[in-house]
């Protein structure tokens, strides 16, 4: 029996949004913000993961929609960067903008390769 859409992404949602609790709550506050620069980079991963995979479209929805975006936040992300700028740490703001885009995109990437992405799989 196929999985109603909004409950793919809510069980999803609620999977992703618990990792991310549980990472930022283990880790002790750093001057980088680590936590959330590594929790954006392994959702990327799995996202470009789930293209090169041809995963079916309930997969993409569990964990594509649902897990990927409750674990991932580019609130957070924009909140630190405010509080490094607010504390005139504009370096580690442009170093942490940097390495979350480009890391992202660079992690998307190698993953959508390594598992085989076709440029007919729809997103």
């Amino acid at each position: 029996m196929a999985q109603p859409p909004l409950l793919l992404v809510a069980v999803g949602g609620t999977m992703g949004a618990g990792l991310r609790w549980a990472v930022l709550e283990a880790t002790p506050e750093v001057v980088f913000p680590w936590p959330v620069l590594v929790v954006n980079l392994v959702g990327c991963a799995l996202l470009g993961a789930l293209l090169g995979l041809e995963a079916p479209r309930s997969t993409r929805l569990l964990v594509g929609t649902g897990l990927c975006g409750g674990l991932t936040t580019f609130s957070t992300f924009t909140v630190e960067v405010a509080q490094l700028l607010r504390a005139d740490d504009a370096p580690t703001a442009v170093a942490y903008i940097a390495a979350s885009v480009i890391g992202g995109l660079a992690v998307a990437t190698a993953a959508r390769t390594t598992t085989g992405y076709r440029r007919n799989v729809p997103c």
